[in-house]
């Protein structure tokens, strides 16, 4: 067990049954909140299946510095999205994680209970696609399914307009065998498709004809978040749809 200083900041790493565990304790203030994020977002990278962040023993010295939570979770989204929850805040952090800062439905009462939610993760649903016209079909097929089972049909017009652009897209540009994964999370629906291109998609100019270059437009317009992620051998063109606010997570 490790620990980092900042200021009055620290961070340890612990495993409980294998899933790791970030413990907060000490002051959090902007500054110090660099080293969190970094500390956050290090451990990402190593533990694709997810993590917790502990913050019992996290008092806040500066109220501006808790929007590195959110941050946090920006880059937890990206490609190839970890669950990431927030768990324990004391009574006078937790008014400070408000909605504005954390998605609510990412922040748990005990360590505990954020572990069993980090540990009930929905098998994601993935498929190979050839570079052919029907690819787009198909991945369309596949959205509706997955989303018709995870009692989430209020998802299905966007997630299938942006799978439908990221799957042409990559038949057109890439002609490359693609895989497209669906990941149902706590509050968004992770869509990517990976391909074996390194050109990154972009917006691209508008066609003049009106024919073309509204693929990724229509992507951004829907989309929560979405990027370009380069792969040893291609890269990843991912997207998130987020679930709306009010409504629980439901899984089958």
């Amino acid at each position: 067990m490790s620990a980092v200083p900042e200021a009055s900041l620290t961070c340890f790493l612990e495993s409980h049954d294998g899933l790791p565990v970030l413990v907060v304790g000490g002051t959090l203030e902007v500054v110090s909140g660099m080293v969190l994020y970094e500390r956050a977002t290090t451990l990402m990278r190593r533990h694709r299946a997810g993590m917790l962040i502990d913050v019992a023993a996290l008092s806040v010295a500066d109220a501006a510095a808790v929007t590195v939570f959110t941050e946090i979770m920006q880059e937890a989204r990206r490609w190839p999205d970890v669950r990431v929850l927030v768990c324990a805040p004391s009574a006078s952090v937790k008014p400070l994680l408000s909605a504005d800062v954390l998605d609510q439905r990412l922040l748990f009462a005990s360590v505990a209970a954020g572990r069993t939610a980090a540990l009930a993760v929905v098998p994601a649903v993935a498929e190979d696609l050839l570079p052919v016209a029907g690819a787009a079909r198909r991945a369309r097929d596949v959205i509706t399914e997955a989303c018709l089972t995870w009692d989430r049909s209020e998802l299905i017009g966007p997630a299938a307009l942006v799978v439908s652009e990221l799957v042409t897209n990559a038949a057109v540009h890439a002609h490359t065998v693609m895989t497209l994964t669906v990941r149902l999370q706590l509050c968004h629906l992770h869509i990517s498709v990976v391909d074996g291109s390194a050109v990154h998609a972009v917006h691209r100019a508008l066609d003049r004809r009106g024919v073309g270059g509204r693929g990724m437009r229509l992507v951004d317009a829907v989309s929560a978040a979405w990027g370009s992620t380069s792969l040893p051998t291609g890269k990843a063109v991912w997207s998130v749809i987020d679930f709306p606010h009010g409504h629980p997570e439901r899984r089958s």
